[in-house]
């Protein structure tokens, strides 16, 4: 394989943050420790580098819930033809995370791991709920897999300035709840849904189990009127050459982007009975047989850890690189990306750092 792309959509680090995986998390010990090249930007984020990388740049213009929606086969005329709706009101989707809220003194928290991944029953029961309650309004909720729900019809809330929730691990919330001129349509929305979820069955069953209640549903990633309608992008966006044919993810948006890029994406490797039993496991092996061509691999640090993910890909990763098996391997993180290479084992002044030094400090 030429090169391979790791990337990590919930590492997000400020510099004060360097020695920590998320906020309030506690750091790993024995990451590995590589003379990586200095971390540069990445534009768009994460999704921009993986747009790119799948020849479909021209979708980094277009709303994350939008390009979820139109693969999903859910997205209404007003959104995505650029059409009016039944109704004569252009419909904008909205990404929905499903939280578990901390109250502090002063303010409340998202909690480390408080970004909840409901399983498919579970989201279905909450969906059909919520649509029983305030579908009246012509306001849907639909399971949307590990990105939560679509949320469709909350037409008011166009404008709206919304923080995605992965980014939020950790911290406080009052800052960061919907602004612009949609902002106030979100935040009653969210005011109502977190009364409408405090008596929820289904809430009382996950607390009996000893589980995290959910407490808000935090809407993100719709109605930026900056961005560019789906419809709206030129004939022929998709010709570009695929830097990385080959993806490998259980992420809603990378497999909403692969089926409008015709690229192939296929979901992550299982962990086998070793790798459950707590002993290391290399998940690269099975990558690289796949393809001789360069590929992509993008893996949540929530519900794996950083340190099964150092074990898993990073260590594996250097090694084949080492060994000349793998030309490039690049981490993306933190809205930035780190590399090495075979030839950077001699750039002997570069400092051997683990991924959150080099994400979080640039260097050599």
């Amino acid at each position: 394989m030429r090169e391979l792309v790791l990337i990590l959509p919930d590492l997000y680090l400020t510099d004060a943050d360097a020695a920590l995986p998320q906020r309030g998390a506690s750091r790993p010990d024995g990451l590995t420790r590589l003379r990586f090249a200095q971390a540069t930007p990445l534009r768009g984020g994460w999704r921009g580098a993986l747009a790119r990388g799948m020849g479909r740049a021209d979708l980094v213009a277009v709303d994350p819930a939008e390009v979820v929606a139109a693969a999903m086969g859910t997205a209404t005329p007003g959104a995505v033809a650029g059409d009016a709706a039944s109704d004569g009101v252009a419909r904008d989707p909205w990404l929905v995370a499903p939280l578990h809220l901390m109250a502090g003194l002063k303010t409340v928290h998202l909690a480390p791991d408080g970004l909840l991944r409901l399983p498919p029953d579970e989201a279905a029961e909450l969906a059909a709920a919520h649509d029983a309650a305030f579908g009246v309004d012509g306001v849907v909720l639909r399971p949307a897999g590990m990105a939560g729900f679509l949320l469709e019809g909350l037409d008011a809330a166009v404008g709206a300035v919304t923080v995605e929730p992965q980014r939020l691990l950790g911290g406080a919330l009052d800052e960061a709840l919907p602004g612009g001129p949609g902002g106030p349509t979100l935040r009653a929305w969210i005011t109502e849904i977190e009364m409408w979820l405090h008596g929820l069955p289904l809430n009382r069953r996950r607390e009996a189990r000893g589980e995290p209640r959910v407490t808000t549903l935090w809407p993100w990633g719709g109605g930026d009127p900056l961005r560019e309608p789906l419809a709206a992008l030129p004939a022929g966006a998709a010709a570009e050459a695929a830097r990385w044919p080959r993806v490998w993810s259980d992420d809603v948006w990378v497999a909403a982007l692969g089926r409008l890029a015709g690229g192939i994406v296929e979901p992550l490797p299982r962990a086998g009975a070793a790798h459950r039993a707590g002993a290391a496991e290399d998940a690269l092996e099975p990558l690289l047989a796949a393809t001789e061509d360069s590929g992509c691999v993008v893996v949540p640090v929530l519900g794996t850890g950083l340190g099964q993910l150092d074990r898993r890909y990073i260590a594996p990763a250097a090694r084949a690189v080492a060994e000349g098996r793998l030309e490039r391997f690049t981490i993306a993180a933190n809205d930035r990306a780190v590399r090495l290479a075979r030839a950077d084992r001699w750039r002997v002044w570069r400092p051997r750092r683990d991924l959150l030094e080099a994400v979080s400090e640039g260097g050599a």
